[in-house]
């Protein structure tokens, strides 16, 4: 948990090598927890597997980014489709309203403290789990599970600036509002177009990582 947040705010930054050594030196620690969470780590999409060189952070580059936020928009809007069929809809509706009213709280603040913008991200975050929770399709749930994590590096990047903040916002409550008159498919389209906008800020963010 420790190297996963590292690596989602970015401590441990994009192409790092990771060795068994300088873990082991870090957490004090025997190499088989070391091999464990560099196990797991692999299997959430965030460090890569060289043979004969060893283990890295991931580095996307802009393709990269551009299949990912497009994928995540598909099965984002799949969530979306499979949760309406739910017998829970008045309780998805209950979670997304006050998960909006949270968000919407912290953003009328002037200016926002570092722990109000981690709040607000994992508000944000969570805006788009309450559909897989109730998507009732655990194959769908799990893919999405595994890349959410590669797109949490580059949004703990970006959705500290007002802009994106504003823009992801006003996303998520015409969304909701879609999802409310019960017009589904929009709502789902909406969700992709979501993430086309949320992709040009991830771009901002990995040309910064850059320079």
């Amino acid at each position: 948990q420790i190297l996963k947040e590292d690596i989602l705010t970015q401590r441990i930054p994009l192409g790092e090598k990771l060795t068994l050594k300088m873990l082991k030196e870090r957490f004090e620690v025997s190499s088989t927890p070391i091999r464990d969470a560099l196990t797991r780590l692999t299997e959430e999409g965030l460090v890569r597997y060289y043979s004969n060189i060893g283990v890295n952070v991931i580095s996307p580059g802009r393709t990269d980014l551009q299949e990912l936020y497009q994928f995540m928009g598909d099965l984002d809007a799949l969530a979306i489709l499979y949760s309406s069929r739910s017998k829970d809809l008045s309780e998805i509706l209950k979670e997304l309203e006050e998960n909006i009213g949270l968000t919407r709280v912290i953003l009328e603040k002037e200016k926002l403290t570092q722990e109000e913008t981690s709040l607000w991200i994992s508000h944000s975050d969570r805006f788009h789990l309450i559909f897989y929770d109730y998507c009732h399709n655990t194959r769908l749930a799990v893919a999405a599970g595994r890349l959410r994590s590669q797109l949490t590096i580059f949004s703990n990047a970006y959705e500290t600036g007002s802009l994106p903040q504003t823009t992801i916002f006003r996303a998520h409550e015409e969304i909701f509002s879609l999802y409310k008159e019960r017009h589904f498919q929009e709502a789902a389209d909406r969700m992709r177009l979501h993430l086309e906008e949320s992709l040009q800020f991830a771009l901002e963010a990995l040309d910064s990582m850059a320079e």
